[in-house]
């Protein structure tokens, strides 16, 4: 009976932690789609925070050169797990060319 109980509560700890990792990569998919549609339409401020149902994504906007506009998005849940994703938008193809991720 200990083990089958074991074995229930490490299945909802599991449950748990992937439902949390795939909000992460949901609301940061969601602040990059967001982000890249407003760099290509030229109306992304230099900063600011997109407000999700379980948690904000707070951003940064930087120009390492000319061609290259680099924003970094910190989510942060309700439940106090925190993100950090940066992408870069290519002004000539008008898309995020590259993500990196930090957790």
């Amino acid at each position: 009976m200990l083990i089958l109980t074991e074995n229930y509560l490490a299945g909802k700890r599991f449950a748990k932690e992937t439902e949390t990792i795939r909000l992460q990569e949901y609301y940061l998919l969601s602040s990059s789609k967001q982000a890249e549609a407003m760099l290509r339409d030229g109306f992304l401020p230099a900063s600011g925070i997109m407000n999700y149902e379980l948690g904000d994504v707070t951003f940064q906007k930087q120009a390492p050169s000319g061609s290259v506009e680099e924003v970094t998005f910190n989510l942060k849940l309700e439940s106090g797990e925190k993100a950090l994703g940066i992408g870069q938008y290519d002004k000539v193809t008008g898309a995020m060319v590259r993500w990196r991720e930090k957790n």
